[in-house]
């Protein structure tokens, strides 16, 4: 709505005003949001840089010249934005005009006003527009002045709710806030810690889109829930969960429960080791859906269960549509044989429903916990553009259909034991665009299985035990990957009894010094196209040089990856066959007519929109 000023002259006593028009719930009044001089950016400048417009001074100023030059403000979370105040060179000779947009995620902007047009007045002036209940970017598109094309802005104020909110600091305190919040309610943790002996419930709550719940920490990271506490969502919706830090002891630290729209960004996992069995964020129960988990730090982990557990309706049922994404997770052992991943999305008994849920743009660093690192145990999930460094263990869709594994980047040591790629179970996953390097075990694995859940894929009544079982595959494809330096390539089958069958491993690239490249250690049907191998055995079985080829893929280093070079000919526009869902490269530079093979598409450039993440790009402080 507009501002509430606009209003208040239709009244004609200003006492009877608090009366008339109550105060948003869980907001202060408008105020002035704070916006450092480093969080302003434009599309050039003169030498006037963008930060002078955020300085207090009517002196200074940032200046472009050009129709569509644009200024950018990084408020640095999603706040309420009401209006702004803006002051312009040489502002009483002259008018200037400008769009204002806003946007949550510097990718999609929204026009909030148009052509707007500054009076004759040197000194700050109101910009008034519909409030926006959520932005984090607002930016000024200069279309000129009166007299000439420049655009030139010496203070820009931006204000709005949300810097405040309902301050707690006490565990009472946050109770009593959670109890009363209502949409568009923000819950403000000040520094200190927070602690009882059972969780705090967020219970039939419910946001929107527009005006969710937020329980947040006034400064990042400072305000713990500790001791005996946890944090419980049940049956609500469009809360955020923000800057806080868990590091209580013997309870799963969030629990989502039969929750929707929840987004739990920017905290600090870190709890205690009990010795026993502490899933760290739980996500389960009925009507669980887009969710998202983002900007985390999870990690160390001793204790046994993963980290992030997903764990189903009890009908049979995963929570859909959920993304993953950018969070730092470190740091997991010892060492166990089964019970510690550090992703389990799902179980057996969830196995046959349909999550749709995405992991993407994670870095797991010296997650050595188990086997499976990250372990997909239901269907149509995508895993994708993840960074799997110096970790024991592998990605692994141990039960389930349809899921798709591309982009990922597994880059070992060379040293440490049990570093792998991925390994799956069950009928139709896609693994493409995939780079393993320095790996200490076997990259690619379509295993055997030791039941047999039919080409469909669906069995009437599979029984626990079945739903258990290592599925037998129907239909992998393996297709433009890129393997270099590590103990084991392709793996095809093992001493299980049901082989894949009706498979694919095609346009794959394999360069290793010691192991067998493609090594089909179960009889199967597997289908070999358009495959390159080097530096050791090819193959255990008879192969042609039409499935897999002996040739130096004369490889250069770039950024640290070994990737194709001019020089490359046995590889590029060599693939062969159809695959239309391959359409970018590892890099997500878009593929030629003639496609490349291996997971990388010839290009003389040297900076990509994919490539293996640092820990500056992913967790709490990442843009």
């Amino acid at each position: 709505m507009i501002r509430r000023t606009k209003l208040f002259t239709v009244f004609a006593c200003a006492c009877l005003l608090p009366a008339l028009i109550p105060a948003a719930p869980g907001y202060a009044a408008d105020a002035k949001l704070q916006v450092p001089a480093s969080a302003v950016t434009a599309s050039k400048d003169d030498g006037n840089v963008p930060a002078n417009t955020v300085d207090g001074n009517l002196s200074t100023r940032w200046s472009a010249s050009g129709d569509g030059e644009w200024i950018k403000f990084d408020l640095g979370a999603n706040k309420k934005v009401s209006y702004m105040k803006m002051a312009f060179l040489n502002g009483d000779t002259r008018t200037s005009k400008f769009d204002i947009q806003t946007s949550t995620d510097n990718v999609s902007f929204k026009t909030v006003k148009a052509n707007a047009v500054s009076s004759l007045n040197a000194g700050l002036q109101t910009f008034d527009f519909p409030d926006v209940n959520a932005a984090r970017y607002v930016k000024i598109i200069g279309h000129g002045n009166s007299v000439n094309a420049w655009n030139s802005y010496t203070e820009v104020e931006i204000y709005g709710e949300g810097a405040e909110g309902v301050p707690v600091s006490t565990s009472a305190e946050l109770t009593a806030a959670i109890g009363k919040a209502v949409a568009g309610t923000t819950i403000v943790l000040a520094d200190g810690t927070y602690t009882q002996d059972a969780p705090f419930v967020v219970s039939g709550k419910n946001g929107t889109a527009n005006s969710p719940i937020t329980i947040k920490a006034a400064n990042p990271g400072q305000a713990v829930i500790s001791g005996g506490a946890s944090l419980k969502i049940q049956k609500s919706s469009y809360v955020t969960i923000e800057g806080l830090k868990f590091t209580n002891t013997g309870n799963t630290a969030l629990l989502l429960d039969g929750s929707n729209n929840i987004r739990v960004t920017r905290n600090q996992f870190a709890l205690p080791a009990t010795g026993k069995d502490l899933i760290w964020l739980q996500v389960s129960g009925a009507n669980s859906h887009h969710n998202r988990i983002d900007h985390n730090d999870f990690g160390p982990k001793n204790d046994t269960s993963p980290l992030i557990a997903y764990e189903g309706d009890g009908k049979g049922n995963i929570s859909q549509y959920d993304v993953i994404e950018y969070n730092y997770f470190h740091e997991v052992g010892p060492w166990v044989d089964n019970g510690k991943e550090t992703i389990r999305l799902g179980l057996s008994k969830v196995s046959l429903s349909n999550g749709y849920n995405t992991i993407q743009y994670n870095l797991f660093e010296n997650c050595d916990g188990e086997p499976e690192i990250v372990s997909v145990k239901s269907s149509g999930n995508t895993v994708r553009y993840n960074t799997f460094k110096t970790s024991k263990g592998g990605l692994t869709s141990r039960h389930g259909h349809n899921n798709e594994f591309y982009g990922n980047f597994f880059l070992g040591d060379g040293v440490k034991t049990e570093q792998s790629g991925i390994r799956v179970y069950g009928n139709d996953h896609k693994i493409y665009n995939n780079y393993f390097e320095n790996l200490t075990g076997t990259a690619i694995h379509l295993d055997s299985g030791s039941f047999d859940g039919g080409t469909g894929g669906y069995p009437p009544n599979p029984t626990l035990d079945q739903l258990r079982a290592h599925w037998k595959i129907y239909r992998a494809q393996v297709v433009n990957n890129t393997i270099v330096g590590s103990k084991g390539g392709i793996v095809i089958g093992s001493g299980k009894a049901y082989a894949p069958q009706d498979s694919v491993v095609a346009n794959n690239i394999v360069k290793n010094s010691t192991g067998t490249l493609y090594n089909e250690a179960a009889t199967s049907n597997t289908v070999f196209e358009g495959n390159i191998g080097y530096g050791s055995t090819l193959s255990n079985k008879s192969r042609t040089a039409s499935e897999i080829r002996n040739a130096d893929p004369l490889f250069q280093t770039v950024n640290g990856l070994q990737k194709l070079s001019s020089a490359s000919k046995a590889a590029i526009d060599a693939a062969v066959g159809t695959y239309s869902y391959i359409k970018e490269d590892m890099d997500g530079e878009a593929r030629s007519s003639a496609h490349d093979i291996g997971a990388d598409e010839y290009s003389t450039a040297s900076s990509f929109k994919n490539r293996p993440l640092e820990k500056t790009d992913v967790g709490p402080d990442a843009p």
